[in-house]
């Protein structure tokens, strides 16, 4: 049994935690294929988004303790799992079918979007071991919660349901469990045929517009990258098909 699946529907790449009955942890062995499959889903030249979720009953239960040291390089490995996910070049979505603890917390806020079902919980957990939040959770939070949320989960330790997590901000949606995945791919229905270099520089202009003050920065570089796309056939397309359309109604008038 494979620790974590892939594949491949309608353009878009899900990715499956595969170890129930350890709620998904993350040893090594599974950052590595998380990085692996990662790196395979950018480079499919037809995927235009990534979902991960997990199998059974958690989301992804956290680091596995045993490997949880004061060792630079072996935490290192362990933020490779969630990380590859967090800096994806590609749209993310997290489809958080249950607990996502600790790691787990990290890969799920390090998402563009997160789609959560009723047994969605968020549980940061650093404290509980005694631990200061690593892996840029303490970045990725301050990202798409306000202050209160963000010190309330890592400063007070406390955890959201789904549906608290919807209303707080976190997560986009809260659906039935059984409809999580099918919501998750039905998100994605007006990407799946664009341009996989519009997505990924949009993306990429995204984040440099969150980090910095400075309007006209990001003016510019969405000026240049709006040119590239226009230089592109299914920007030049897309166009003159609303140009006929608009011409046609007029003509109807």
């Amino acid at each position: 049994m494979s620790l974590v699946l892939f594949e491949v529907r309608n353009n878009i790449a899900l990715i499956t935690l595969n170890n129930p009955d350890k709620r998904n942890m993350l040893n090594l062995k599974v950052c590595q294929l998380l990085v692996e499959y990662v790196k395979q889903a950018e480079a499919h030249p037809e995927v235009k988004a990534l979902i991960i979720t997990g199998s059974g009953s958690a989301f992804c239960a956290g680091g596995q303790l045993a490997d949880i040291t004061p060792d630079k390089l072996i935490l290192e490995n362990i933020y490779s799992g969630f990380l590859c996910i967090a800096q994806c070049s590609l749209p993310t979505i997290a489809a958080v079918n249950g607990p996502a603890v600790g790691a787990g917390f990290n890969m799920a806020v390090g998402c563009d979007v997160r789609i959560v079902s009723e047994n969605a919980r968020f549980e940061p957990r650093f404290f509980g071991l005694g631990l200061h939040p690593g892996g840029g959770n303490t970045w990725m939070l301050r990202q798409i919660a306000n202050w209160n949320t963000a010190a309330g989960m890592l400063l007070f330790s406390q955890s959201l349901s789904g549906q608290e997590a919807v209303d707080k901000g976190l997560a986009w949606a809260c659906v039935p469990a059984d409809d999580l995945i099918n919501s998750a791919f039905s998100f994605t229905e007006n990407i799946q045929n664009l341009p996989k270099q519009l997505l990924v520089e949009t993306k990429e202009t995204l984040r440099a517009a969150g980090g910095t003050n400075e309007h006209n920065e990001i003016i510019e570089l969405e000026t240049s990258r709006q040119i590239n796309s226009l230089t592109q056939p299914f920007a030049q397309d897309a166009i003159a098909d609303m140009i006929d359309k608009i011409s046609g109604r007029k003509n109807q008038l």
